[in-house]
């Protein structure tokens, strides 16, 4: 029997991908991870900006992550469309800012912990990167040397627990024309 082509996807375990540009009028601020997600809280807040450092309002930030065990989702784990995932427009001052929890890194690899990010702004090049953490012992050498070329697809950045014992993080982005 033949399978139309749909089903036939569907079978292979294929999932069509989330989108990845916030619509008009997203918010700044969100909340990816529900109270109830398993996983030590973490707020990441940071602003956009354009080559010359002024704010970029109304930029897209599509982040996504795994949950606290290095799973993207279930029944089938795929990074296409993740269960953690959130869509932000940055406010006037280019600013956007969400809480979620600490992702795990993927289960038996050596890929550190880390959130993908997607940033676009009319005018501005598409910057996909994703930022892992710079006390992950999974970060390696390899990862530190790429990390501060231009372009690079990673981004190291310090975490620290504030006065509640919820990790911070900052990731400000420097878009380019």
């Amino acid at each position: 029997m033949k399978l139309p082509l749909g089903l036939s996807l569907l079978a292979l375990g294929f999932a069509s991908q989330a989108p990845l540009i916030a619509e008009k009028g997203a918010p700044a601020r969100i909340a990816i991870a529900a109270a109830d997600e398993p996983g030590e809280r973490m707020i990441v807040a940071g602003q956009v900006m354009g080559p010359d450092g002024q704010p970029l309002s109304g930029a897209s930030v599509y982040v996504y992550q795994t949950d606290k065990d290095g799973i993207y989702s279930k029944p089938v784990n795929d990074s296409r469309t993740p269960r953690l995932r959130g869509y932000m427009r940055t406010d006037a001052l280019g600013r956007y800012e969400y809480s979620t929890i600490k992702p795990g890194a993927y289960p038996n690899t050596r890929n550190p912990a880390h959130i993908h990010y997607v940033v676009n702004a009319p005018g501005f090049k598409e910057r996909i990167f994703e930022i892992v953490f710079a006390e992950d012992p999974l970060v390696d050498q390899r990862i530190r040397d790429r990390a501060p070329q231009e372009d690079s697809v990673f981004s190291i950045r310090p975490l620290a627990r504030d006065s509640q014992r919820v990790w911070r993080c900052t990731q400000d982005i420097q878009l380019r024309r």
